[in-house]
């Protein structure tokens, strides 16, 4: 099937005409989500010339020179954050309160394994601490969106369990997801999302499998993703030559690793892998977000 086309399949308005700093991020998506430690501070800065108003769990809220403050409930969840401009245009950020790794009892949090994280940051670069806690999954919160392509279901590790189900997502691997996919549209390959083989992975699940004790897996900050729009289970022609093969999976590497050069993307450096396909898996590409410039 070819999926080389004249303009972008799936055109979508997913950017708000304002840009908000949440927590150091900075970001237009008409949707984004945050994580957070219960109690912990939330700072918000909107950057616009337009009137702002601001809700956060449906009461307005008043700036203090221009930028916000709140304060993450004690109870785990979900909360609503609501920003909007004179003109109308929304964004939706989910504030996610996480469950504390304190609360696990011999690699268990409430029956779900987690494993044991590494005490120690690897090369004591501070992405490799162990966190404080993870984003806790139900039933009813699998299909919420974290952005507007991508949901909390796209990132639950792979080993069985009942609910509820933890993982970490970081908010920079969201970001890179959505830039690596505008990319993609821009240069006129056909694609909705990304199918997922590994988002965030327990320490149990990933020593099961056999990665290394410290795969950006573990912390949030890795996807294993590849495009499948005819649903297939194997990566899609990306380089129009009407095959299916690891020239595709090689195609998809290849327009990712270009944009290293490009500014915008400094903030997004991190790993970038190829794997080819197996009995067990469809060729796919690693990404994270390690802070710095690393492949194979």
């Amino acid at each position: 099937m070819l999926l080389l086309i004249t303009s972008p399949a799936f055109p979508a308005n997913n950017w708000c005409d304002f840009k908000i700093l949440i927590n150091k991020e900075k970001n237009d998506l008409k949707i984004f989500s945050v994580f957070v430690m219960p109690g912990n501070n939330i700072n918000l800065k909107v950057l616009s010339k337009k009137k702002i108003r601001v809700w956060f769990e449906n009461k307005l809220q008043s700036p203090q020179k221009g930028s916000y403050s709140f304060t993450a409930p004690q109870k785990k969840g979900n909360y609503k954050l609501l920003i909007r401009n004179d003109e109308a245009c929304s964004m939706l950020v989910n504030i996610f309160v996480k469950v504390s790794l304190s609360q696990m009892k011999k690699g268990y949090l409430n029956s779900y394994r987690i494993g044991n994280y590494p005490e120690k940051p690897l090369n004591n670069n501070p992405v490799y601490a162990k966190p404080k806690g993870l984003i806790e999954v139900t039933k009813e919160n699998l299909s919420l969106k974290l952005t507007p392509n991508f949901m909390v279901s796209d990132f639950v590790c792979k080993q069985e369990s009942g609910f509820p189900k933890y993982i970490l997502v970081r908010e920079k691997l969201l970001l890179k997801l959505e830039y690596i996919l505008d990319l993609l549209l821009n240069k006129n390959i056909r694609i909705s999302k990304f199918k997922f083989i590994s988002g965030y992975r327990t320490p149990y699940y990933n020593k099961l499998i056999g990665n290394v004790p410290y795969s950006r897996h573990i912390y949030g900050g890795a996807a294993d993703i590849f495009i499948d729009e005819d649903n297939d289970g194997r990566m899609d022609d990306m380089n129009g030559d009407n095959k299916f093969d690891q020239k595709d999976a090689d195609h998809l590497y290849s327009l990712i690793d270009k944009e290293h050069r490009n500014v915008e993307y400094k903030e997004y450096l991190g790993g970038l892998g190829i794997y080819k396909r197996t009995q067990n898996h469809p060729s796919f590409i690693h990404i994270d977000t390690r802070g710095y410039k690393s492949r194979w």
